[in-house]
């Protein structure tokens, strides 16, 4: 393999030379007289061999619009437009004969850092891993190791074509003993479960020979897989695997060997290319960054939404993590809750609300408490019940009711070891509409800015401008992949403002 990375000009060989021995064969076998069908003949045959063929469209075509609403929709405008082109440039490159409109590459408005692909030639990264790369050369690396996984068609080898279903109910979840965090985004996860080690080295290898053949530096992927390991430290967390979220870290896990591996296959190849800083950089200006103001903004313990108007703080020390579907969150101790919109008429009783949601979360409805009464401005209808999991294991759970306007009741349900329920009490009364001037501010979010680096100009006066309620300094060295040089007057680096 290393070896053929040289010669990123030379014939693309898939799993064993199957695609250049097929395509070969597929001209032999036609006439002489009829090139242009011998040809034709030899690109189809190439197609079908890397998950390029109709049935693979269709798979990867009913895997998109799934995608795309769990993962908070595609942005458009001349970011993806720009994302677009560098990735179709490098997935053209993995199948000798494929056409730009054979690529669907698309940009997911998901602050989690993920990248993914599904048959059929559909390639995803999301905002959250965009803000991370730092250069063009990064991104296309990236989308080369995706293109790398339909060209060796390693989902048929995984054997494991997944169906999205809806998003589950927290309290079913732990009831029957399984990992609530990862109800968040569960859905789309089932496409992107993870690959094998081997696979994964496969697809590095091929979409550095991808990057190559586009004319890109090829230590872009070990520089952008070491950009992974500066996630945590951007959103001052000691780890971003902890949350259960369905990331890259889940799908295509990074570690000291993979970096190392990466860069020395980047070392062997004897070649250059470019790395496209600036243009990239330029792309990304702007960009929104963590939660999409439209979908609420998480900090630390609260959640603000600014077009519902809503307000709510989780207990102290709970990770939270927004999606489309819920907003959910999980404590040291094991508790967890989960909070959704359902609709009901307004005349619907709350009580008959919260009857539905244990029906669905625990089978029936348990012999729990119920009482209604006003939070802040809202009507509340409060439900507690101790059940026990399949493992004989005592659970507080709850089921409590907000009735909003029009059709909208919040739902908000919560788990915990027994005797621990109290501490969703404050949680609960926490729950209020936002002030104009909050909401104003919620609806503002974070984003993107570009600085351009002055003499004089240390860590700690750049990173005064950024917005994180945690190390700013730290935040700013990771977000930019600096450690142990100097500013360099001139050069342009990341903020996180807003």
């Amino acid at each position: 393999m290393l070896q053929a990375l040289k010669h990123a000009g030379g014939a693309l060989k898939h799993a064993g030379g199957a695609l250049a021995i097929a395509a070969a064969l597929a001209v032999a076998t036609v006439p002489a007289a009829a090139p242009a069908q011998a040809q034709q003949q030899a690109q189809q045959q190439a197609r079908a061999l890397t998950g390029l063929s109709p049935r693979d469209r269709q798979i990867g075509a009913e895997g998109y619009k799934q995608i795309v609403q769990q993962f908070g929709g595609a942005v458009d405008g001349p970011l993806a437009d720009y994302v677009r082109r560098v990735g179709v440039m490098v997935a053209m490159a993995s199948v000798p004969g494929s056409r730009a409109e054979d690529w669907k590459v698309t940009v997911l408005n998901s602050p989690v850092p993920n990248a993914m692909a599904t048959p059929g030639g559909y390639l995803y990264i999301t905002r959250g891993l965009l803000a991370m790369i730092n250069n063009e050369a990064e991104l296309a690396s990236v989308l080369g190791h995706e293109a790398g996984h339909v060209a060796a068609r390693h989902s048929d080898k995984r054997n494991s074509r997944a169906t999205i279903g809806a998003l589950g109910s927290l309290a079913a979840s732990v009831l029957l003993g399984g990992d609530a965090a990862n109800l968040v985004n569960t859905g789309a996860g089932a496409w992107v479960a993870g690959f094998s080690r081997s696979q994964e080295n496969e697809a590095d290898t091929l979409g550095m020979r991808y990057a190559i053949s586009a004319g890109y530096d090829p230590r872009a992927a070990a520089s952008m897989l070491a950009a992974l390991d500066r996630v945590a430290a951007v959103e001052g967390r000691e780890s971003f695997q902890r949350q259960g979220l369905n990331s890259i870290f889940s799908t295509h896990p990074v570690t000291a060997e993979r970096v190392q591996r990466v860069g020395r296959q980047a070392a062997q190849t004897g070649v250059g290319g470019a790395t496209n800083r600036d243009a990239y950089l330029s792309a990304i200006d702007g960009m929104t960054y963590g939660d999409a103001p439209d979908q609420g903004i998480i900090s630390g313990p609260s959640f603000r939404h600014a077009s519902l108007r809503l307000a709510f703080d989780a207990p102290p020390g709970f990770q939270l993590q927004n999606s489309p579907q819920a907003v959910a969150g999980q404590g040291r101790d094991g508790a967890q809750f989960m909070f959704t919109g359902v609709q009901a008429g307004p005349n619907v009783p709350l009580q008959d609300v919260v009857r539905k949601v244990w029906q669905e979360t625990a089978g029936s409805m348990p012999q729990a408490s119920y009482a209604e009464r006003q939070v802040n401005s809202f009507d509340a209808g409060l439900s507690q019940a101790r059940l026990s999991n399949r493992q004989g294991q005592q659970l507080d759970v709850s089921v409590n009711a907000f009735r909003g306007t029009g059709n909208q009741v919040y739902v908000l349900r919560t788990i915990a070891p027994a005797g621990r329920g109290a501490q969703f009490d404050g949680m609960v009364t926490s729950f209020r509409k936002l002030t104009a001037a909050e909401a104003e501010a919620a609806g503002r979010g974070r984003r993107i800015k570009l600085v351009t680096v002055k003499a004089g100009d240390t860590p700690e006066r750049l990173a005064a401008q950024m917005s994180a309620p945690y190390n700013r300094v730290q935040s700013f060295l990771a977000l930019n992949g600096i450690a142990n040089r100097a500013l360099q007057p001139g050069e342009r680096l990341k903020l996180i403002v807003g």
